[in-house]
C-alpha cells in the first residue's frame, strides 16, 4: 500500500468517535428497540406502535465509518412517518474487515428479518455505500430464492469499488480530484475488495444483469455527489430493461444532503418519500399532477379545441379528495387549450413533411403529446428533469418509439445524449420555457442547438408584453405552480431574426386565429377571446437554425 493510502487509512480510523455506531438515547426513548446479534454484530430493530410494514436499512458508511447520529435522526423520521419497523444491521467495516465478511452478516440477517416481517410492505433501503450493498443484496436475494422486497430505495449509491469502467472512473476523479481519488481507490482494493476481486455482484453490482431485481426502485442522487455518474448509469441501465425505475436528482446537492432536514431539497424529498412509501398522493404527487388535471379541464370545457384522453382517464380514476375543483370555462383554460392544440398541429405539419423525423420534446413534463400526434413512424424523445420523469413513469408507460432523457432543460449536456438521424429531419418542441428566460439565455440556448444540430427546426410559444403582464397579474391566484414570465415579443419574426443571421423564421401563427366562440360561452369570455385575437397576444413560432435543410419525404423518394 502506498504512503498516501496508508495516511488515508490512519486518518479515517482516527476520525471515528467513541459514540459512533451506538444507539442514541433519542431512539430508545422514541421506540421499542430489539437488539439481536448475527455472528457477533449487533442488529437493531426499531418498532413503532402498531407497526405495519418493514424497512431493512443499510447505512451510509463510506465502507469505513460507523453509523452516525444524523443518520439515526433520519431513520427516526422514517420510522415515525411510515409507521414501519426499521431493521439496521451494524455490518463490518474496512480497513479491519472486507466485503466477504459483510455479506456473511447481511444475507443471514435479511433471512431472519424476512421470517419475522409484520403485515405490510417489505422495503430494502440503503444510502451511500449501504445503497451499493443493497443492490448486491438484491442480486443475492434472487439467487438464494429469498423474499423479494416490495420496494427498493437507494440514496446516493456507490456501485463500483473496483472502478472497472474507465469513463465512469474519470467522472468520479474529476469531482473528487486525483490526489483524493487514487488513495481511496487503492485503500478499497487493498482492504475491502481483497479476495472478492472480479466478483462484481459483490464489489461492482452496477455491471451485473439487472433484469430480475425489484420492479419498484427509487434512486436519489445529488449532482455534487462524487458518484452521481454511477447513479445516472445505473438508473438508465435498469430502465433499459423495461423496469419503471424512478430517478430523482437534486442540482447542487451533495451525497448526504438528505441527512440535513433543514435543506429545501431534503424537505422536497421527504414529501416524495411519504407518497412513495405510503402509496398516496397527498404530499407532492398531487402537485405534480396538477398539469394533468388542467389538460383534463381543457378537454372538458373546450373539447372542440383540444382533447387529451389520457388526462381525462387519469382524472376519472383519481377524483379530487377534499379539494375544490378549480377548473372552469375561463380565459386561462381557453388559452391553454389553444396553445396546446397549436403545438399539436405544428408537430403534425412537421411529420407530414418528415414522417420518419426526430421530435425532441424539451421540458415535456407529463404531457402525452406523442399519443396525440403519433404517425406510427416518428422517433420521439421526451426530456425533463429526473424528478418529473420519475413521476411521468408512474403516469404513463414508455412508447415503442419513445426514448426518455432525464436531464434539466438548462443542463445542456443532454444534447450530447441525442443520437439522431439528421437526414430525416429534427424538430425541437420547447413549450412554455423561453418566456422564463432572458433574451441572452434564449440566444445561447439556440446557438447550442445550432452548433449540435445544424438545420434543425424549433417550435416555441411567445406572448406579447401586455399578455405577459396580465398573466403575471392574474396568475398568482389560479392555484397550481406559479412562476413569473419575463421574456415577451411584439413581433417575433423581426425580433428573432434580429438575434442572429442564422435564425430563419419559417412561420408565426396566432394560437386563436381560427377559434370561434360557442353560443354557451359567457359574454366576458367571448370579449376576452376577441381582445386576444385583435392584439395577436399569443403565437407559436417555428424557426430553422441555419440554412441547411434536411430532405423532405418527397425529395428522399425521388433519389
Amino acid at each position: 500500500m502506498t504512503q498516501d493510502a496508508e495516511k488515508l487509512k490512519d486518518r479515517l480510523i482516527r476520525s471515528r468517535k467513541q459514540e459512533d455506531g451506538e444507539l442514541p438515547a433519542f431512539i430508545s426513548d422514541s421506540f421499542a428497540v430489539e437488539k439481536n446479534n448475527v455472528h457477533g454484530y449487533p442488529v437493531y430493530r426499531l418498532i413503532p406502535e402498531r407497526a405495519e410494514g418493514n424497512i431493512f436499512y443499510l447505512f451510509h458508511s463510506d465502507y469505513v465509518h460507523p453509523m452516525r447520529k444524523n443518520e439515526w435522526s433520519f431513520i427516526r423520521w422514517l420510522c415515525r412517518m411510515t409507521g414501519m419497523a426499521v431493521t439496521v444491521p451494524m455490518y463490518p467495516l474496512a480497513p479491519e474487515h472486507d466485503c466477504e465478511e459483510v455479506f456473511d452478516i447481511l444475507i443471514p440477517a435479511y433471512q431472519v428479518y424476512c421470517k419475522r416481517r409484520e403485515a405490510g410492505n417489505l422495503i430494502l433501503m440503503g444510502s451511500g455505500a449501504g445503497a451499493g450493498l443493497a443492490v448486491s443484496l438484491m442480486l443475492q436475494i434472487w439467487k438464494e430464492g429469498l423474499s423479494d422486497p416490495d420496494k427498493v430505495l437507494l440514496f446516493s449509491p456507490v456501485l463500483d469499488t473496483e472502478f472497472f469502467d474507465p469513463q465512469l472512473e474519470k467522472g468520479v476523479m474529476r469531482k473528487m480530484g486525483e490526489k483524493s481519488f487514487l488513495p481511496m481507490k487503492e485503500l478499497l482494493n487493498e482492504t475491502w475488495v481483497k479476495n472478492y476481486a472480479g466478483r462484481m455482484e459483490f464489489t461492482a453490482p452496477v455491471y451485473e444483469d439487472l433484469h430480475d431485481i425489484s420492479q419498484d426502485i427509487i434512486v436519489v442522487s445529488g449532482t455534487k455527489d462524487y458518484f452521481n455518474i454511477y447513479a445516472r448509469y445505473f438508473s438508465t441501465k435498469v430502465q433499459d430493461t423495461g423496469n419503471p425505475l424512478k430517478y430523482f436528482e437534486y442540482g447542487g446537492a451533495e451525497r448526504d444532503f438528505f441527512l440535513h432536514p433543514e435543506r429545501k431539497e431534503t424537505k422536497h424529498l421527504q414529501k416524495i418519500l411519504h407518497d412513495f412509501l405510503l402509496d398516496t398522493d397527498e404530499e407532492i404527487i398531487y402537485q405534480y399532477m396538477e398539469e394533468v388535471r388542467q389538460r383534463a379541464g381543457w378537454s372538458k370545457f373546450f373539447p372542440e379545441i383540444f382533447t387529451d384522453e389520457h388526462a381525462v382517464k387519469y382524472v376519472a380514476a383519481h377524483p379530487v379528495r377534499g379539494k375544490k375543483e378549480i377548473h372552469s370555462q375561463n380565459i386561462f383554460n381557453l388559452m391553454g387549450a389553444s396553445v396546446q392544440r397549436a403545438y399539436d398541429e405544428a408537430v403534425n405539419l412537421f411529420l407530414k413533411e418528415y414522417p420518419d423525423g426526430n421530435v425532441i420534446y424539451v421540458g415535456c413534463s407529463l404531457d402525452t403529446m406523442l399519443e396525440r400526434v403519433d404517425n406510427g413512424r416518428v422517433m420521439w424523445y421526451n426530456l425533463d428533469s429526473p424528478g418529473r420523469m420519475a413521476i411521468r413513469t408512474m403516469y404513463t408507460g414508455l412508447g415503442k418509439r419513445e426514448k426518455r432523457i432525464e436531464r434539466s432543460v438548462h443542463d445542456l449536456s443532454w444534447m450530447k445524449k441525442l443520437s439522431l438521424e439528421t437526414d430525416r429531419g429534427v424538430l425541437f418542441v420547447i413549450k412554455d420555457i423561453f418566456a422564463y428566460m432572458s433574451r441572452k439565455e434564449v440566444r445561447e440556448f439556440l446557438d447550442q442547438l445550432y452548433k449540435n444540430f445544424q438545420g434543425c427546426n424549433v417550435l416555441f410559444d411567445m406572448a406579447t408584453p401586455r399578455a405577459n403582464f396580465m398573466f403575471n397579474l392574474l396568475g398568482r391566484g389560479r392555484g397550481g405552480e406559479y412562476r413569473k414570465k419575463h421574456l415577451a415579443m411584439r413581433d417575433p419574426r423581426r425580433e428573432v431574426e434580429a438575434m442572429s443571421p442564422i435564425y430563419h423564421v419559417v412561420t408565426v401563427r396566432s394560437v386563436v386565429d381560427d377559434i370561434r366562440p360557442r353560443k354557451d360561452w359567457r359574454m366576458g369570455l367571448k370579449l376576452q377571446l376577441m381582445s386576444n385575437r385583435r392584439r395577436d397576444a399569443w403565437k407559436i413560432v417555428h424557426i430553422r437554425l441555419g440554412y441547411e435543410r434536411y430532405k423532405t419525404f418527397r425529395e428522399m423518394e425521388t433519389h
